[in-house]
């Protein structure tokens, strides 16, 4: 059974790149643009998807939606979820979790379909990139903390290997995201990669992206009101 380090190294050329973060993103917004960052990641998943790339996912709300939610052809992302973990890949989170002896059930599985969303279905074709957002901006796992969340699993990962990271949090991802696709060869036709304006982008359903959407309010009937309250009602009313 492999261990991480018999896991491949980038860069990766599979023409793929892994779409991650929160699954809360309600209220959170792209530095560049303020657009609400659901909206900015379904919009550059689908210019990706334009330019040929397949999206590696993890079908959770939030982070995942949005990216699912950009690309428009089902054959242009493989989404992974809790059902696809295997010994291996159990195996493999366990190693790089802080505590990984409490890693179990379905905990574990959500984090070992981490290590299908960097390494592919077989293990062997890692991403040429990930993008993600996390409230920490963590891109590396020497700055993974808390606040990197589930998602900093993948992104220690990804960094270990040497794939490069794009945080949707910190302001200079986009240029350095374009600086690595229009360098590295990729034919993009006449294809203009900049932010549209604003009102443009894709207007992703909270129902994608809010992990934990307000309940419906129901129209509770009022309380029947006791005699007491019939008595000052009826001598007000004679006043």
């Amino acid at each position: 059974m492999r261990k991480f380090k018999d896991l491949p190294h980038a860069p990766g050329k599979n023409k793929t790149y892994a779409g991650i973060g929160h699954r809360d993103l309600d209220g959170f917004t792209e530095p560049n643009t303020g657009e609400p960052v659901q909206n900015v990641m379904a919009w550059v998943a689908g210019v990706l998807e334009k330019m040929g790339y397949g999206l590696n996912s993890g079908g959770a709300k939030g982070a995942d939606a949005a990216f699912e939610f950009g690309v428009k052809d089902n054959k242009n992302k493989t989404i992974f979820r809790s059902t696809d973990a295997s010994e291996e890949t159990r195996s493999i989170a366990q190693e790089l979790h802080p505590a990984h002896e409490r890693l179990q059930g379905h905990a574990l599985d959500l984090f070992a379909r981490n290590t299908n969303q960097i390494f592919g279905r077989n293990l062997d074709q890692i991403v040429d990139f990930v993008l993600c957002y996390t409230k920490d901006g963590c891109e590396s796992h020497t700055t993974r903390t808390r606040d990197s969340g589930g998602t900093g699993q993948a992104i220690e990962m990804a960094s270990r290997k040497g794939v490069p990271i794009f945080n949707m949090k910190n302001p200079d991802w986009f240029l350095r995201l374009k600086q690595l696709i229009m360098g590295s060869g990729i034919e993009s036709g006449n294809m203009d990669f900049e932010f549209p304006k604003k009102g443009d982008f894709p207007k992703v359903p909270a129902s994608a992206y809010a992990f934990n959407p307000q309940p419906k309010q129901e129209n509770k009937p009022k309380p029947a009101m006791n005699a007491k309250q019939i008595k000052s009602l009826l001598k007000a009313a004679r006043r």
